[in-house]
This record gives structure tokens, C-alpha cells and sequence, in this order.
């Protein structure tokens, strides 16, 4: 039993080696699919259509034979790697306790046309992690970042630590968290808590992990519960009296929104016109402790919260009630769309029919519904927040605290700022360090970034029509439409939106009416206005006082026009220069090791480059000086003369090669100048 655990491992060490080399692990999988053997699909998808996968993931790669397939293909992949690899460990016979991915959900990354340039390099830092070092010592850094994915969460990327390194993570997938939860352990919803989950498993119930995912895969088929070697704590043990409900609620009337989580709210068993609910049954089956499942009828049909009953039904002066606690709020909703085509809720109550108020969730229906708010919730604990000071800012960045300090200050008070300048001076990396500044910690669940480009459209950006997989449409919401959504939701927070390249999209085409609720004063619920696609008059949306935007932009771009004035009006523009005099920049290079004499002639050359550059208004000017973090070493890297020509080489030349297209003499004049 577990013969597979040696081999799985093996290949998860060999498979690591292949980060710079991701179109082998391509091209093995596309001889295999040649061979006849079922993998993950190789074709990606960009703005103009299917094209080939290019790039790809260690936990991808394990999921070609982690899915829903037949145990003998399964096997036969096996097989084929270890011939390819040489591998010493013997094949399976068995996979015992290995949980499956969907075989329609195998990727751990987005489509091209959706994926971020750091998703699949995220991946690849956390597999090295989980490869190398166990729980007790890992990067929980790492495992939050990759949770920022947009198609990953914690129960799918855990299935994959617990594939590479089965006898150091452990998967909380669907079949797992009910197994757990059981025996008294508080199942995860994050990073942190997922370490601390790992840490009362194995003081609890022990360390052999194979073995618990097997005892959980039985206990989930109805095999007996099975009394481990280690107690559990009976107090804390689940109840299997509980039960589990769904309460519709209409905003027009109450909102769970408006209710603080911790404070009680009651429901009526009586309509307003006096008579008795539809399912009036179900008022008198609710009793304290019954889990409820918060739902919202508009503006958009959604799961936003998780409640608890307090009281079952009782007389009042106002009538027969129930009384709930609130006891979550989701930042990220559950669509109603999200919930009617999952397969598993096909006969789920609330979904076949959602003509009532109170309706009834088996035990598996609510997992299923808890599962998905969990992929969508990934939500750090204030312990896991690294604190972010003025002091950290002005260390990091090339810009005096009085600068820093008015930048700020506009920001607060317009909501809206672009950075503008040439390229190379820092205006993305500024961007985040201004969110985290405000926020006073890097919490990434309260800051968005996306880069807008010519091809982006409204549908993208707040709502449009999507195809389904059985040929009809829904409206899907756009990255900024939910994303406001979570800021509705935590007025408390501020939340800021990052648009990279503002001025390579079409702000009319992408914002549509929402152009008028970017102003400062025409935040907040009391200027919602419907949307293009909204079903009702009803149906509005807004703006929070908490989200400000910020944008990047290139000055130096000259396939892109200037920018309109309605963008203008609403945003207040901040311009970045070169910073190679500054004192934190030679700070950085001595830093990272720059013998002192190549500092001086980083700086002069420089300086006397962006001089000429900005001493031709005719052609180029200050718009198009080149920018000091060209020349801002990365980790591990030692900055020396091979590595500055280098830079020269393979940066700084290919920009002077655009500004003088037409003179390639000035050109060689210049790098000989940087050269010499």
C-alpha cells in the first residue's frame, strides 16, 4: 500500500529541474498524447484564439496523471516517465489515497489571454518549496502568492504539494475537510491557517499523511469511521445533529451586507401580506446551531455570507421568528450561475427552485457550496501581514519623503492618480508600494493589477455576455466588477485598483457609463446607476468610497495617442524621472556588491545620455529619458562590468535603436559612449 508515494517523489525532484526548460516537459507530454495516453490539454487560448501552450507548471505536469482517469492509464503515464527518466523507483500498483483533480479544472493557471506574467513563475517557487523543505520550515509567502492566481485556491494547490511531497503536505480537498473537521481539526481558508491546520493534524491524528487521505477517501464512500491512534478532543468533534439551510434575502427590504458579523438578525415565518412562507416547515425544523447560507436575490443572485442559528422559531410581538448570527462575510461572492452548473448541486434544492426563503441544504450540498467560497475566499489573517511604514517606503524607493508625502496626499484625495514617465523609473513597483503605504501593511487580497491594452473592452472590465459549455450565454462579471464588490463589502479597508499601460486601452470603450463615478464625489451607493447588462431597474451598481485607482503610464510610447481629457479631469497625473543621482540608488548597487568605481560610471553615462535624450525636444525630450531601475540588480545577482554591458547589450541599446530609428550612426555613438 502507497507504492506510489517513492515514485511520485522522484519525479517531483526531476520534474523541478525543469524551470527554464518548460518546453521539454511540453514536448514529453505531447509525445505521450501522440502514444495514445490522455494528459492535461496542451492548447492555450490568447486574444485571437487557440495557440499552443507554451509554458507550464510542475503541478500542471502531475495533474496529466491525477485526474479522472482510468488506473491503468494512469499507470502507463507512470510507466512512460520513469523509461524517459530512468528512475529508480519501482511503478504503482495501487493510489491508495492520491485525491484527483477535475478533468476539465487540470490547469493550475489561467489562459493566456487571462494570465498573469508571474502566475506560472509563483507556481514554480512554491513546487521548488514543497520539494525541498517541509511544512516546519517553509515560506508561507509563497503558498499566499500562488493563492492570487485566479484559478487556483487552497484545496487545489494543497492536492498538488500533497502529489509532489506526499509524506509533508497534506490536501484539503472536498473528500478531506469533512474527514478533518470531524476529529475536531479547524479546517483552512488560507495560507497561515493551512500551516496551522498541518501542525494540529499531525499532533492530533500524526504525520503518516498517505494514510489519513486514505482513511478520509473511505470514510467518504460510507466506509465505518475508524478511531485513529491519537484522541480527539469530543468537545470540539462535529455534530452530526446540525443541519444546513439556505435564506434568501431581497436588499430592496434587508441586506446580510447591512449586518455586522457577530450580531443577530431576526426572520419572520409570515410574508408581508401576513401569510405563511413558502417551506413554512422549515422555520419549525430550524434549531441553534444549523448553519445558513446567505444569499442575496439582487442586484446580482449571489452567496455573500455565512450565518448561524441562534434561536429556532419563537412568538414575538412582531410574530413567529428565527434568530441567526451572522458569522462570515465573503469577500469574494458565489454566483447563483457558479452554483447551477456545478454537477454536484444539480438536485440542490435553492437552485431547482429558488421560488421562497428558507430552503433546505444536505450536508454534502453545503461541503460542495463550502468548498467553492473557499476557492474564492483566500483571506490572510492579520498575523500573516508583513507591516508597511513611510520609513519602508523610503527605503525601497528613489523619492524624498516630502515628494512621497504630497504623492500620498493627492492620492487620498482624488481617489484616482496616474504615474507618468519613461520607462525604466519605477512606476508599477512605486504603484504597489503606494497600496501598501496607505494600507499600512502588503495585504495583496485588497490590492488588484491589470494592464489594459487595445484590445480590452468593457465585457472584460465590468460585465458582459459569456458563451456556456451547453451553447446558450450568462452574464459574467468583469475583474473590476468583482472586485468592487469586495470592496463594497469591507468599507473599513481602503482597496486599490492598479491599471498598468492606462493609456493603451480605450477608457471610453472600456468604462463605459462608469466614466462619471470615477470622480471622487460620485462615490458611494447614493450614485449607483444600472449597467449596460443589468436585468432591472433595480439592478445598480457603484463605486465604493474605499477603492482608488492607480495607473501607469509610458510617456515614451509613441504608438499610443495622448491621453483624453475626461481621464485627465478625473486623475490627478504624477511625474517620474530618472533617479541614477539619487542616494538610494548607489545605496542599492553598493548594496548588492558594485565595486564603487562602476556606481560613478553608472551614473555619469547615464546622466549624460538622458541629457542628450532630453536635449532633443524635437525627436525625444524629457519624456523618453531612460530610467534607473534598468540598472537595479536583482536578487543574487552581482553587479560588475560584464554584468553593466550586459545590461547595455540587451536593454539600454534596443531603446536607443527605437528613439533613433532613423540614425543608427547616433545610435553606435551612444553605446560606445556607454562602452568605453
Amino acid at each position: 500500500m502507497f507504492d506510489w508515494v517513492p515514485l511520485y517523489k522522484e519525479i517531483a525532484r526531476k520534474v523541478v529541474e525543469f524551470e527554464l526548460h518548460q518546453d521539454a516537459l511540453i514536448n514529453l507530454l505531447r509525445q505521450l498524447k501522440v502514444e495514445g495516453l490522455k494528459v492535461v490539454s496542451l492548447e492555450d487560448e490568447s486574444l485571437e484564439g487557440e495557440v499552443p501552450l507554451t509554458e507550464l507548471d510542475p503541478f500542471t505536469f502531475f495533474a496529466s496523471f491525477n485526474r479522472g482517469q482510468a488506473p491503468e492509464t494512469r499507470k502507463a503515464i507512470l510507466k512512460e516517465l520513469k523509461a524517459h527518466w530512468s528512475l529508480m523507483a519501482a511503478p504503482p500498483t495501487d493510489f491508495e489515497g492520491v485525491p484527483v483533480v477535475n478533468n476539465f479544472q487540470s490547469w493550475f493557471f489561467p489562459y493566456f489571454k487571462d494570465r498573469g506574467t508571474d502566475d506560472i513563475p509563483k507556481l514554480w517557487r512554491l513546487a521548488k518549496e514543497v520539494v525541498n523543505k517541509d511544512w516546519k520550515n517553509f515560506d508561507v509567502a509563497t503558498l499566499q502568492d500562488c493563492l492570487e492566481i485566479e484559478t487556483v485556491g487552497l484545496p487545489k494547490i494543497t492536492m498538488g504539494m500533497f502529489w509532489m511531497s506526499p509524506d509533508k503536505y497534506l490536501s484539503v480537498d472536498a473528500r478531506n475537510r469533512p474527514f478533518f473537521k470531524a476529529r475536531g481539526i479547524v479546517i483552512p481558508v488560507d495560507a497561515v491557517s493551512y500551516f496551522r491546520f498541518l501542525h494540529e493534524v499531525t499532533a492530533k491524528l500524526g504525520s503518516d499523511f498517505p494514510a489519513l487521505s486514505r482513511e478520509a477517501y473511505l470514510e467518504s464512500m460510507g466506509g465505518p469511521k475508524k478511531e485513529l491512534s491519537k484522541p480527539v478532543e469530543q468537545s470540539r468533534a462535529g455534530d452530526p445533529e446540525r443541519n444546513y439551510w439556505w435564506l434568501n434575502a431581497n436588499p430592496n427590504i434587508w441586506n446580510f451586507e447591512d449586518l455586522p458579523v457577530g450580531r443577530t438578525q431576526t426572520y419572520t415565518s409570515y410574508n408581508e401580506s401576513g401569510h405563511k412562507r413558502q417551506k413554512y416547515k422549515y422555520f419549525s425544523e430550524v434549531k441553534p446551531g444549523d448553519v445558513v447560507v446567505g444569499y442575496v436575490t439582487s442586484p446580482q443572485r449571489e452567496v455573500i455570507a455565512i450565518c448561524e442559528i441562534t434561536k429556532g422559531l419563537h412568538s414575538s410581538p412582531r410574530g413567529e421568528l428565527i434568530e441567526f448570527k451572522k458569522t462570515e462575510q465573503l469577500r469574494n461572492a458565489v454566483t447563483y450561475e457558479e452554483l447551477k452548473t456545478n454537477p454536484a448541486l444539480a438536485g440542490s434544492e435553492p437552485l431547482t427552485n429558488n421560488q421562497g426563503s428558507l430552503f433546505s441544504l444536505t450536508e454534502e450540498e453545503y461541503e460542495v457550496i463550502r468548498a467553492i467560497i473557499d476557492e474564492k475566499n483566500i483571506v490572510l489573517r492579520l498575523a500573516a501581514f508583513e507591516l508597511y511604514t513611510k520609513a519602508d517606503a523610503l527605503s525601497e524607493l528613489f523619492i524624498s519623503e516630502q515628494d512621497l508625502d504630497q504623492l500620498v496626499r493627492r492620492l487620498l484625495r482624488k481617489k484616482n492618480v496616474v504615474l507618468q514617465g519613461p520607462p525604466g523609473v519605477g512606476k508599477t513597483f512605486l504603484a504597489k508600494r503606494l497600496a501598501h503605504l496607505v494600507m499600512g501593511k502588503k495585504d495583496a487580497s485588497r490590492v488588484e493589477m491589470i494592464q489594459f491594452h487595445q484590445s480590452y473592452s468593457y465585457e472584460d472590465f465590468i460585465q458582459g455576455f459569456r458563451p456556456l459549455e451547453n451553447g446558450g450565454f450568462s452574464i459574467k462579471s468583469g475583474i473590476f466588477y468583482e472586485f468592487c464588490r469586495r470592496a463594497q463589502r469591507d468599507p473599513a479597508n481602503e482597496y486599490f485598483f492598479i491599471i498598468d499601460e492606462i493609456n493603451r486601452g480605450n477608457l471610453s470603450k472600456i468604462f463605459g457609463e462608469l466614466m462619471l463615478l470615477l470622480e471622487n464625489d460620485k462615490r458611494g451607493i447614493q450614485f449607483s446607476i444600472p449597467l449596460t447588462y443589468s436585468k432591472t431597474a433595480e439592478d445598480k451598481f457603484y463605486i465604493p468610497e474605499n477603492l482608488y485607482f492607480v495607473g501607469t503610464m509610458n510617456t515614451a510610447d509613441r504608438s499610443l495617442s495622448i491621453v483624453d481629457y475626461a481621464l485627465r479631469r478625473r486623475f490627478s497625473f504624477v511625474t517620474l524621472r530618472p533617479q541614477f543621482e539619487s542616494a538610494g540608488f548607489e545605496s542599492i548597487l553598493r548594496s548588492a556588491g558594485a565595486p564603487s568605481v562602476l556606481v560613478k560610471k553608472i551614473r555619469e553615462r547615464m546622466m549624460e545620455l538622458n541629457d542628450q535624450i532630453a536635449g532633443d525636444p524635437r525627436n525625444l525630450g524629457l519624456g523618453f529619458c531612460i530610467g534607473h531601475s534598468y540598472f537595479c540588480p536583482t536578487n543574487g545577482v552581482s553587479p560588475d562590468e560584464t554584468w553593466y554591458l550586459d545590461v547595455i547589450d540587451s536593454e539600454i541599446k534596443p531603446l536607443l535603436d527605437e528613439y533613433w530609428v532613423d540614425d543608427p550612426a547616433k545610435v553606435d555613438q551612444a553605446v560606445s559612449q556607454l562602452t568605453a
